[in-house]
C-alpha cells in the first residue's frame, strides 16, 4: 500500500519504513516477495537489496557502487547515471542492525532524500530486534513503523503444514508437528520451525518424520544449539566465535574466548584480531541476537562474559 502510494504520487517524495521484530518472524520474507512483485509491477522503478553479506557491511553508496558495477563513483554520480524520466529507487535494507552497525551511517540512510532533494527513495529498512531500533524523532516525514510479531503456536503449526505440501512424499506425525509447533512457539520463531523439520527429515530414511527424529535433533541442538538454529555467518572470525561458544553449556569470559579464540586462528591458518576488534565482532553477534554479552563484577574487577542467545528456549523444555 506504501509503495503504491509513492508510486502514484506525481511529486518527489522520500518514504522511509522501519520494521523490527525477533528472529524468525518474517522478516526476510517479506523483503524479498516485495522485491520480486514490485520488478513486475513497475517498469520506472530502480530497486537495491541490501543484505550485509552482499554489502560487505561497507555503508550505503558501497553497496550501490556493487550492485551497479560503478567502483569509484561518488553517491551523487551514481543516482546522476540512473534513469532521469519519472526515476523512483527502492533500497531495501535487510538485517539493517548489521549492515549499519557504525551509528553514524543510519541517520544518513535515513535522511538520503535530504542528502539529494529532487530525487524519490522509498527506503524500506529491517532490523532484527525485540523493540524499535532507532530514535525515530532523527528521521525526517513520512516515516512509518511496522513491527513483526512472534507467530503465535498455531501459526507455525499451519506453517509447517503448509511446507510439507512442497516435500514430495513427506509426511509427519501430528504428535511430532506438535512438539515443533510447541517448540518454536516459546518465542515465536518459524524459522527455528522450518530448521527443526527439515533437520528431522534429513535425519528419516523413508521421508517420514515421528517424536524419534524430533528427540535426535533436539539433542543436536541443544549441543549446538548457535550453528543449528542460524544460517552460517559469512565472517570467518564470527563463524570461530560461534563454534567456541556453542562448546559451553552456560557461559565463557571474555578473555577465555580470546585465548581459544587465537588457538583456533593460528590453527585454521587465519590472522586473528587483536582483543578489541574481537569484541566488536561479539558485539556484532549481539545486534545478530546470536549472542548476549555483558561486564560483571569478578573477584574485585570486572569482566566480560558471554552467553549463548538460544538458550532461553532450551531451558523451557
Amino acid at each position: 500500500m506504501l509503495l503504491r502510494m509513492f508510486m502514484e504520487s506525481e511529486n518527489p517524495l522520500t518514504v522511509i519504513v522501519v520494521a523490527w521484530g525477533g528472529p524468525g518472524t518474517g522478516k526476510t520474507t517479506v523483503a524479498k516477495k516485495l522485491v520480486e512483485n514490485a520488478k513486475y509491477a513497475w517498469k520506472n522503478l530502480e530497486q537495491v537489496y541490501l543484505a550485509p553479506e552482499a554489502a560487505g557491511c561497507r555503508g550505503l553508496f558501497n553497496a550501490l557502487q556493487h550492485a551497479r558495477s560503478l567502483r569509484g563513483y561518488s553517491g551523487s554520480e551514481i543516482l546522476s547515471l540512473l534513469p532521469r524520466s519519472g526515476f523512483r529507487l527502492l533500497i531495501v535494507i535487510d538485517n539493517a542492525e548489521t549492515f549499519l552497525h557504525a551509528e553514524r551511517r543510519i541517520p544518513a540512510v535515513l535522511r538520503i532524500g535530504e542528502a539529494f532533494p529532487g530525487e524519490r527513495f522509498f527506503v524500506l529498512m529491517f532490523f532484527r530486534s525485540e523493540n524499535i531500533p532507532i530514535d525515530v524523532t532523527m528521521v525526517p516525514p513520512p516515516v512509518y513503523l511496522v513491527y513483526f510479531r512472534p507467530y503465535t503456536f498455531e501459526e507455525i503449526h499451519s506453517i509447517l503444514k503448509e511446507s510439507l505440501k512442497h516435500c514430495e512424499d513427506c509426511s509427519i506425525d501430528e504428535k511430532a508437528l506438535e512438539t515443533i509447533s510447541r517448540i518454536a512457539g516459546f518465542s515465536g520463531n518459524a524459522r527455528l520451525a522450518l530448521a527443526i523439520l527439515k533437520a528431522s527429515l534429513n535425519s528419516s530414511t523413508d521421508k517420514h518424520v515421528d517424536e524419534t527424529h524430533i528427540l535426535k535433533v533436539l539433542k543436536e541442538l541443544m549441543d549446538n544449539s548457535l550453528t543449528c538454529m542460524h544460517e552460517n555467518p559469512h565472517d570467518a572470525h564470527e563463524k570461530m566465535i560461534l563454534k567456541i561458544v556453542s562448546s559451553y553449556s552456560q557461559n565463557i569470559r571474555l578473555k577465555h574466548l580470546f585465548k581459544e579464540y587465537r588457538r583456533m586462528a593460528e590453527g585454521n591458518g587465519v590472522k586473528p584480531l587483536g582483543y578489541t576488534q574481537l569484541w566488536k565482532r561479539i558485539r556484532t553477534l549481539e545486534e545478530k541476537m546470536l549472542l548476549d554479552f555483558k561486564v560483571i563484577n569478578f573477584k574485585g574487577g570486572r569482566t566480560g562474559i558471554v552467553r549463548r542467545k538460544d538458550l532461553d528456549w532450551a531451558m523451557r523444555l
